[in-house]
This record gives C-alpha cells, sequence and structure tokens, in this order.
C-alpha cells in the first residue's frame, strides 16, 4: 500500500517538474552575420548557449571546404539569465551551396543542439566595382545583390541582401554611422523595405584593399513570369570618414551615395494544372481552426479563428475554406488580421477570422483546406484542419433550398418615372443657394449704384391679359357688346368651370329683338371683371397628370427566364420595380454582386429594399453605432443647415446699419439654430452610416479581395469583398481605387467595380 502511494506521488511530481524541466533545458542557437557571402569573405557564426554556463567551447562539425576559426568567447545577461556567446569567423574560398551541420554541446541535462545552416557563396566577381570622388580622390568601394534562387517560381518569397563594401583600410576609411535603408527598383516584384544594420557583418580584402561588409535585408515575392530584375538602386547613409586638414587628422560624418547594380533572375510559372482549390499560395503550410465557443443554439453565429503557419508568400494569399459540400453551415466573409507592420521574413502565422452559422445540428464544425504550391518537391498539396466538436442545440431551421423553392416576391411595376442614368444629373442639394447668393448680389449692386431703383417687369402674357381686361372695362354703355366681349375674353385665356353664367347672360341679351341696347350696370360690370382676372396667368396654374394604370403580367418563377423578361420590360417600358424584380432574380441565381448592384439602383429610384439587402453580403452603410440619433437624417441635412447659418451672417453683416429690427432677429434666430444644429450633427455624424450618396457610389460585383498595392498579388487588406458600397477615387491601369464604408481603403480589378447610377461612370484621371 505504500509502495504503492509513493509510485503514484512520484509520478504526480514528475508530470510537474517535466515542462519546468525542458523550460529550463540548455538551449544551442546558431545565426550567421550573412547568408551570402562571396569567396574570400569573413562573417562571424555566433553561438548562443541558454541555460548553461560552461567554459568550452561547443563541438563544431566539420565543415569543409569552409574555413571556421575560433573568435571570441563571451557572455552576456538576456530576461533575467546568463547567456554564453561564442562567435566563429567562417569563409570559403570556392563558390557554392553549403550546409553547416548542427553545433553539439554535452550536459548533465543532455545533449543541447543547434539547427543547420545553409550558406551561400558566389563568385567575387558578382561583386560591381565603384568609384566616389572625395576632396579630389577617389574612394573606392564594391557593392552587389544576392539571391537564394537564380530561377524561382511566380509567387515564390526569397531572402534577398544588398551588400556594400566600404574600405576600411589606410589611406581611405569608411565607417557606416547610421545604414537607413536602401532604394532599389522593383519591377514585377513584391519587396519589403531594405533595411540596413550599422553594424558590419564581414570582411572582404580584394587586391590588398580591406572593406568593412554593410548588409540590407528584404524578402522578394515576383509577381509575373519571365525575366525580372532587383536594381539598380541607391543607398544614401551617413558614414565618418578620416579627413586631413592642415597637417591635422580628424572624423567628418557625411551623407554620401552608394550605388547597388541591377541583380536578374527569371520566375518560373506554376505547374499546370493548378488545382481547383488553389488561389496563389507558395510554399509550405500547415492549417489549424479554432471555434471561439462550442455552446450554441442553431441559427446563432459563432466566429472562427483560421491560422494559416509555415514559410512561403504569407501575406498574398486567402484564407482558406471551410468545407461543407452538404450545406449545413451558412458562411460570411472571411477576414484577415492585419498584421501591424512589415514583415521581412517569409515565415510566420498569419489569422483570418469568419462568422458561420449552422442550419443542421451537426456534432462539429468541418475542416478547413488549404491548398499550396511547395517549390521544393515541386508539385500541389492539399492540407485540412481537424474537425472541431460543437454542442448545437435547439430546433432545426428548413434546409437551405426550402426557402427558396417558393415563388419569387416579385413586384409590380408601377407608374413613377425613373431618374435619369443619362450624363445629366439631378438637382443638386445645394442649388437653393443660389437664392440667396443672388439676392446677396443684388443688395451689392443696389449699394453701388444708390439711384438706381427696382423695376419690377411685367411678363408678355400678364400684360396682354391687362391690356384686353381694360379694353373691355371700357364698354360700360353697351352691355350686349360687353358680355360678347366677355364670353370672348372667357374663350381667349381658356376658362371652363366656374365661368357658365357670362356666356348664359350673352346668349339670353344677344338673340332678343330690342331697338336699342341696354347700359350694363356698374354692379354687374364689377362683378364680372372681378370674375374674369381669375384667369390671370400670374395666379392660375393648371397641371395635367396623365395616369398609366396598366397590370403587370406574371413572370416565370425560373430566375434565368425571368431576368430575360425583366430586361425586356426594361427597354420598352422601364419602372423602378424592375430593378427589384431583377435583384430578385440574380440573388437566386447565386450572383450575388449584380443582386446587390440592382437592389442599390431600386433604392435610387427611391424604393427600399431593406431585407433584401440583408440577405446580400458585402459592407454596406447600415450600422449605426454610438450617435445613433445624428444618423436619424442624412448628413447633407447638416451640412445645408451650417450652410444657411453662414448665409444668414452674410445678411447681417449687409444690413448692420439698417433700421431693419425685425429681418436681423430673423436672421439671428437661423443662424444660431444653423450653427445648434448643423455643427454637432456635421462633427457626429458616423461615418459608416453617412459615407456617399448612393449617385456617387458604386458595388463591387466580383468575388474579389481588396489589396494595398495594384497589381496582381499584392498585399490583401480584405477578402471577398462582393457586393460591396464602394467609392471610387482613382484607377490606375487595370485596377480601381476605392473606399468602403468605414474608411477601408484599397485596389481591386477594374471588372469587379460597377457604378449604382450610369452617370457616374466618369472617368478619372490614372495615377501615374
Amino acid at each position: 500500500m505504500f509502495r504503492n502511494s509513493f509510485f503514484l506521488v512520484f509520478a504526480i511530481l514528475l508530470s510537474v517538474t517535466r515542462p519546468v524541466a525542458a523550460q529550463n533545458a540548455p538551449k544551442l542557437t546558431a545565426t550567421l552575420g550573412s547568408s551570402f557571402l562571396v569567396a574570400g569573405e569573413v562573417t562571424l557564426l555566433t553561438i548562443e548557449l541558454n541555460g548553461l554556463q560552461t567554459i568550452a567551447w561547443p563541438t563544431a562539425p566539420r565543415v569543409s571546404p569552409l574555413t571556421l576559426r575560433q573568435s571570441q568567447q563571451g557572455n552576456m545577461q538576456r530576461n533575467g539569465r546568463i547567456t554564453e556567446v561564442f562567435q566563429y569567423k567562417l569563409s570559403s574560398i570556392r563558390p557554392g551551396l553549403f550546409t553547416i551541420p548542427p553545433f553539439e554541446v554535452t550536459t548533465s541535462q543532455g545533449l543541447a543542439r543547434s539547427e543547420p545552416l545553409t550558406l551561400r557563396v558566389f563568385p567575387v566577381d558578382d561583386l560591381s566595382v565603384n568609384g566616389l570622388r572625395l576632396d579630389a580622390t577617389t574612394v573606392p568601394y564594391l557593392s552587389g545583390i544576392f539571391l537564394e534562387k537564380e530561377t524561382p517560381f511566380l509567387g515564390e518569397p526569397q531572402h534577398v541582401e544588398a551588400k556594400l563594401y566600404l574600405p576600411s583600410g589606410q589611406p581611405n576609411v569608411l565607417r557606416m554611422k547610421l545604414a537607413q535603408f536602401a532604394d532599389l527598383e522593383k519591377a514585377g516584384i513584391a519587396a519589403w523595405r531594405f533595411d540596413g544594420l550599422t553594424q558590419s557583418t564581414g570582411q572582404l580584402e580584394r587586391e590588398g584593399i580591406k572593406f568593412e561588409v554593410y548588409t540590407y535585408s528584404s524578402s522578394i515575392t515576383p509577381l509575373q513570369e519571365g525575366a525580372l530584375s532587383i536594381g539598380p538602386g541607391k543607398a544614401t547613409p551617413i558614414v565618418q570618414r578620416r579627413t586631413q586638414s592642415r597637417g591635422r587628422f580628424g572624423i567628418s560624418e557625411e551623407v554620401l551615395e552608394f550605388k547597388f547594380p541591377p541583380k536578374t533572375f527569371t520566375a518560373r510559372p506554376l505547374p499546370k494544372p493548378a488545382p481547383a482549390d488553389f488561389e496563389g499560395a507558395v510554399g509550405n503550410f500547415t492549417v489549424r481552426a479554432t471555434p471561439l465557443t462550442r455552446k450554441l443554439e442553431l441559427g446563432d453565429t459563432v466566429t472562427v479563428e483560421v491560422q494559416v503557419t509555415g514559410n512561403g508568400n504569407i501575406e498574398q494569399f486567402p484564407g482558406p475554406k471551410l468545407q461543407d459540400p452538404e450545406g449545413f453551415w451558412k458562411q460570411f466573409e472571411m477576414t484577415a488580421t492585419p498584421q501591424g507592420g512589415e514583415r521581412r521574413s517569409s515565415s510566420g502565422t498569419i489569422k483570418f477570422t469568419q462568422v458561420v452559422r449552422p442550419t443542421k445540428n451537426v456534432p462539429d464544425l468541418p475542416a478547413y483546406q488549404f491548398v499550396f504550391f511547395d517549390p521544393v518537391l515541386e508539385q500541389y498539396h492539399t492540407v485540412k484542419s481537424d474537425p472541431q466538436a460543437l454542442m448545437i442545440t435547439g430546433e432545426e431551421l428548413p434546409a437551405a433550398g426550402e426557402a427558396e423553392a417558393g415563388p419569387l416576391a416579385f413586384l409590380t411595376p408601377g407608374s413613377r418615372p425613373l431618374k435619369s442614368f443619362s450624363t445629366r444629373r439631378a438637382t443638386p442639394v445645394w442649388t437653393w443657394q443660389v437664392i440667396p447668393g443672388l439676392i446677396v448680389l443684388a443688395c451689392l449692386v443696389v449699394t453701388f449704384l444708390k439711384h438706381l431703383k427696382r423695376k419690377h417687369l411685367i411678363s408678355l402674357p400678364a400684360r396682354e391679359f391687362q391690356d384686353e381686361l381694360h379694353e373691355l372695362s371700357k364698354l360700360a354703355s353697351d352691355r350686349i357688346q360687353f358680355f360678347r366681349a366677355a364670353t370672348n375674353f372667357v374663350t381667349r385665356w381658356k376658362g371652363t368651370a366656374g365661368f357658365e353664367e357670362i356666356q348664359q347672360t350673352r346668349d339670353e341679351i344677344c338673340f332678343t329683338p330690342e331697338s336699342e341696347a341696354p347700359p350694363v350696370p356698374v354692379t354687374e360690370k364689377n362683378r364680372i371683371l372681378n370674375l374674369l382676372k381669375q384667369l390671370s396667368p400670374l395666379v392660375l396654374i393648371t397641371l395635367f397628370l396623365a395616369l398609366q394604370t396598366g397590370t403587370s403580367e406574371a413572370l416565370a418563377q425560373d430566375p434565368a427566364k425571368a431576368r430575360d423578361e425583366i430586361l425586356a420590360a426594361m427597354a420598352s417600358s422601364p419602372a423602378p420595380e424592375h430593378f427589384y424584380n431583377l435583384a430578385l432574380c440574380e440573388e437566386a441565381l447565386g450572383n450575388s454582386g449584380q443582386a446587390a448592384l440592382a437592389a442599390y439602383r431600386f433604392e435610387l429610384q427611391g424604393g427600399q429594399a431593406d431585407e433584401l439587402l440583408k440577405r446580400l453580403p458585402g459592407s454596406r452603410a447600415f450600422n449605426r453605432e454610438g450617435t445613433n440619433w445624428v444618423s436619424l437624417v442624412p448628413k447633407f441635412v447638416y451640412q445645408q443647415a451650417l450652410a444657411a447659418a453662414a448665409w444668414a451672417l452674410v445678411f447681417i453683416l449687409i444690413l448692420r446699419n439698417k433700421n431693419l429690427k425685425w429681418p436681423l432677429v430673423i436672421l439671428s434666430l437661423i443662424g444660431s439654430l444653423g450653427l445648434l444644429a448643423g455643427l454637432p450633427g456635421w462633427l457626429l455624424y458616423p461615418d459608416d452610416v453617412g459615407f456617399k450618396p448612393l449617385h456617387e457610389l458604386s458595388v463591387v460585383t466580383s468575388k474579389t479581395p481588396i489589396q494595398s498595392q495594384p497589381y496582381e498579388g499584392g498585399s490583401k487588406l480584405r477578402d471577398e469583398v462582393i457586393g460591396s458600397l464602394s467609392f471610387v477615387t482613382a484607377t490606375r491601369g487595370e485596377w480601381t481605387h476605392v473606399e468602403l464604408p468605414g474608411g477601408l481603403t484599397g485596389w481591386v480589378p477594374n471588372g469587379a467595380v460597377e457604378a449604382i447610377d450610369h452617370s457616374s461612370e466618369n472617368k478619372l484621371p490614372e495615377i501615374p
């Protein structure tokens, strides 16, 4: 009994102390000052031993034909622990690709071993010999650009170094003070910035001159096939040099310019055919998926974090795909987590997030699949994450196809005319400001021309009306002539209802046989004249409304046939409702981008398509966050309120010296209300609600990522923005720069964007 308890306690202690022992176990790491050398160049190989102090040098492997010599030993404190440091001088007189085996140290905890290293040695003739003119003398220096591979695959990233060799012996001594970065030409290549090291990474002696080596490192990825080049370029570091003046020596610091030669290489195309799910990933990767919650109700959403780890073009591919052939999961847009800065290395981890929703009581989340091309094995590979167990409760929802099996809810086309889709624009909101502008202009003219009186011009129809009415009033002595003229006046000015009395009186008196026409009574004459004044063109406006009351023919329930019928109907008798019906057809056919475009065009015509747009993917200015009360009215209302306040201030300045109390009070009230209503609303209006007017916006109609650079393979900022509202700001070649709701900007292909209003397809200037 005692023995069994002893072994149980020992096993528990062993399981607890094992992770601590593994963490405190000695660790041996090996690094190179530069992984690219030329024949005869010497660089440092550094060995760091963590977790153990020792006096003996590590066991060095055989590196023939390389030369490895012990240089110096020391220690340093890092994270509260002592780290032993051993440095070797490494060189080779022969070009080639070499593998340096692991270094080993035997400790009481076991054998500590470093990882193997790869060294590339190039012919010294690959360096460019240059001269720098300083103080009437030419100072020699060397430079070159070195790559891992001369024939990489398209999209395959690789490490690159631009190296600068500065003289370090008499009489010319140059020493790097601040390296900064190198500026190299990059055509058809994606490259991070070339950052330099102020500390020397090696030495080289050539033709009796000693050089110190300074390295600028980066990572490049070919974006097109065929012959490419990195460089030429230049670096402008701050350099210390020895000077002599009047027999005295000194040290000066100057910004000098050093040139790098171009380096050419050839990008090979990827083998064909590529797998169906391949989307440009080149390297070697693993994938892992983790749901943020494992208990949910049926119909609720769950956020999944997907990590892709490995070595390759890790910034330049969309995320893995959820394997759901049965359609048990509703999938929303997958987005990449921003990395926060430049990535010099092609190794690492990139994270994606995706919101999914189950439509069935399934036991687990399916695997995510990722397809990539391995440039080492030169073949495509498919990796999958492990399925993740879930607990889903609640009643099952209808199958994905059941909700769509019913008839499409088409709208009956009405009589409302379409807004213009030509190059003509609707009247701008700010048109009303022409009125106060004209008033201000008139006030200025009146002030300038003090003796000029304003004249009210009467239009020609009004003048004719008044003249004829005046002539009619002169017929005071003849009642028959008066009513004949009055009847003609009614006919002339198109009087209908309300003037029957005049015509009836004329018929009664004009055909009565009397010897002499009686005079018209004054009261009767004035009553008739007042009645005729109602025909004045200055106050009478006749509106004719032509109502088209037609019934819509039933559309086919086959979405493809219905779409053809709608397009044919729009060609002959367009109506706003056609856009909504077209959106229903495109949604049923799976064309989410075109469906969103048609829905937005329906809203541009004054319709409401909120429920339809909620079912479609994409980013849109729907969500109100924080300042809901501000976004209850459009943003332009606040802008116009500020404009009204500005005009009120202008009028107050003009009329301040006039004895006009009430106008000034009214203008002051307008200005105060305009500022109080307009300024807070304009400043606090949420960007994701206001965005831009629909007629200025476009829709991303194709499934495409938005990326930071306008070329294939550029860094992706967000994946699959199909159906998103966008504001087009510029174009460059085959690419369009857009702004999404919330402020995200980037580039998408030209063919992926279509304007909501045809007239907004104006040609933007291309960015050079």
